[in-house]
């Protein structure tokens, strides 16, 4: 059986080389259905098709699933001196890749790896004329090393050879003239092969390929000399990596602050990668690594944070008060030293500045790599959904309202005009986050790009959105109040809405409040009669094999893209069940905006 370091195996090493004993030996990680719900979400896996597509005449080699006969087909077919090869497999010396796109043209490969991460051509371009290193920032990092540890490979396999290196990308610079290009990207099976978990996903285009090769959104850029600079250390890491896996050894990594954010932490208790890392400071409760903006506090010198995880303080209360105390904001701070639960008596400043009626809305969006619609460019996002509860006057009910798009076209112009009429002129406009405010200005600029007129909506649109910090708006952040005013220990330092609704549940004495929720279903108590996090009882769904909560916003727009784009588009009894999904999750969301502002008007009017 082959031993050997592959590619994903040398990028998990590159994050934390000890996770590499982990990977090889099948720990459990958080991330065994995450990656392919990303890839769904993101249409990396269309990516990935439409690259195929433009070369022609490519050899699949992914559809031998066995290893050693891949191989061998691969070897046989860079006999011939011109080929073009999809994923072929390269072997020597214990290591093992499978690369994107192979070209071979006589003595020179073109080694393509084809990444749906978003790349400006205008950007990259202007840099380069300014002498600036586009690739050497941190975000382009593991693309890099990725591709330099395959050239470091295909080069030791055939060193003879000449080898280009490039990266075929998303450009954001470009736009796309064709209408419902991600519509011609089906996923037809997705299967996992073998032992390993990963998941083989066959897609089928049924576009036009004339026109996909005039209007595709891909760009290809030579990486060598970022390849190259790094390509010393990465020959050094692989052989690393390689005596780790033959002995099946570990490779000792200090645990510090970075571990908070370790795959292998997850509450399983046979081989638990983090606890065999962290020992008997796994267990410690409440743990440093889940104090708020913990990065933040270990950014300086002398790393505090690291220091008390290599002193083996790592209860939440060894952190000093002195290192938290009026920095970046006082979230941390309260986490160690605040028992209970209180809002500030400035909160009433912005209570007074609220009128009725108040609106508390919250939008949901869409973004993939390949465009939806005609004039968009890569990763442009469609507002595919609002909710919106209105209190007309004080002490009354919450009145809902909803829209959402359930046609293939560009909504975002439909879903702006559809919110003008419930909200109208008057009020204030509660969201949870800037994200709203950035989502209408977004709609806004986009009016002179796709030549939309009506001066009704614009009008609208600039009397509502704060265009500059401090402007006037009608919109007031809840998220803001809450880092500012509001602090509950159940939170735990965090101040998300899915934080937030669960705390005030378990504090507040209000019965009406209560109601609200009870009315779909979702106020329950658990056996300690402790509230359930209502976003728990929403109902699952199933997409593409995996089960999705949509209870945030990456698996709404995964349930958005499999209603509207997916192998069950046309089945009306699967599709109302996405659609009653996600406006059951978005109703929460501002739903759960309401009682947590009555739930702080009820602490402010007892004190």
């Amino acid at each position: 059986m082959l031993q050997f370091l592959s590619k994903s195996d040398f990028k998990v090493a590159q994050s934390c080389p000890t996770k590499l004993f982990y990977k090889k030996n099948g720990y459990p990680t958080t991330n065994e259905e995450n990656e392919y719900l990303l890839m769904l979400a993101d249409g990396g896996y269309m990516i990935g098709k439409m690259a195929q597509l433009l070369f022609e005449n490519g050899i699949d080699i992914s559809s031998i699933e066995n290893t050693d006969l891949a191989i061998q087909a691969t070897e046989q077919y860079l006999e011939q001196e011109n080929i073009v090869l999809f994923e072929p497999a390269i072997y020597v010396n214990n290591k093992l890749i499978r690369i994107d796109i192979l070209i071979k043209d006589k003595n020179t490969f073109h080694l393509i790896e084809v990444k749906s991460k978003s790349f400006d051509s205008t950007e990259y371009n202007n840099a380069v004329n300014t002498n600036k290193k586009y690739f050497e920032k941190v975000e382009w990092t593991e693309y890099v090393e990725d591709v330099a540890f395959q050239k470091f490979v295909l080069q030791e396999k055939y060193p003879s050879h000449i080898i280009k290196s490039f990266l075929l990308i998303p450009d954001k610079s470009k736009t796309t003239p064709i209408e419902g290009l991600a519509d011609c990207f089906k996923i037809v099976k997705t299967e996992i092969v073998g032992q390993s978990r990963f998941r083989k996903t066959d897609v089928e285009f049924t576009g036009n390929l004339s026109e996909l090769k005039q209007g595709h959104i891909l760009a290809q850029v030579n990486i060598d000399a970022y390849v190259d600079n790094v390509m010393p250390q990465v020959i050094i890491n692989s052989q690393n990596y390689i005596n780790s896996i033959i002995g099946n050894s570990k490779i000792i990594s200090p645990i510090n602050s970075s571990c908070s954010k370790c795959e292998y932490r997850i509450d399983y208790s046979v081989n638990n990668g983090f606890n065999e890392c962290w020992k008997e400071l796994a267990e410690v409760n409440p743990h440093i690594l889940d104090l708020a903006y913990l990065g933040n506090f270990n950014r300086t010198k002398d790393k505090p944070i690291d220091k008390l995880i290599s002193e083996k303080k790592v209860n939440l209360q060894d952190v000093p008060v002195s290192i938290l105390e009026n920095k970046y904001n006082n979230r941390s701070f309260y986490q160690v030293t605040a028992k209970k639960e209180f809002l500030l008596d400035d909160f009433n400043a912005s209570l007074e500045k609220v009128e009725y009626p108040i609106h508390f809305i919250d939008f949901e969006t869409s973004q993939m790599a390949i465009p939806y619609h005609a004039n968009m460019r890569p990763y442009g996002k469609v507002i595919f959904q609002w909710s919106c509860h209105t209190i007309q006057e004080p002490n009354s009910l919450p009145v809902h309202s909803e829209w959402i798009n359930v046609i293939d076209k560009y909504p975002n112009f439909e879903f702006a005009k559809s919110l003008k009429e419930t909200l109208g002129d008057k009020g204030t406009i509660m969201i949870w986050s800037l994200y709203e405010n950035t989502m209408l200005k977004d709609v806004f600029n986009s009016m002179e790009h796709f030549n939309y007129e009506d001066e009704s909506l614009k009008k609208w649109l600039s009397d509502t959105i704060q265009f500059s910090k401090g402007g006037n708006t009608r919109l007031l952040d809840l998220n803001e109040l809450a880092l500012k005013y509001y602090f509950h220990p159940l939170m735990g330092g965090k101040t998300s809405i899915k934080k937030t609704l669960p705390a005030v549940l378990n504090s507040s004495k209000s019965m009406i409040i209560k109601s609200y929720l009870e009315n779909d279903n979702l106020y329950k108590l658990d056996e300690k009669q402790q509230v359930i996090d209502p976003y728990s009882l929403l109902p699952k769904i199933e997409v593409a094999n995996t089960i999705l909560d949509v209870t945030n916003g990456t698996d709404a727009m995964i349930a958005y893209q499999e209603m509207m784009y997916g192998a069950s588009k046309e089945n009306n009894a699967v599709k109302e069940g996405y659609k009653k999904s996600l406006l059951q999750y978005c109703k929460l969301d501002t739903l759960a905006m309401v009682i947590i502002w009555e739930h702080w008007k009820d602490i402010y009017a007892s004190k």
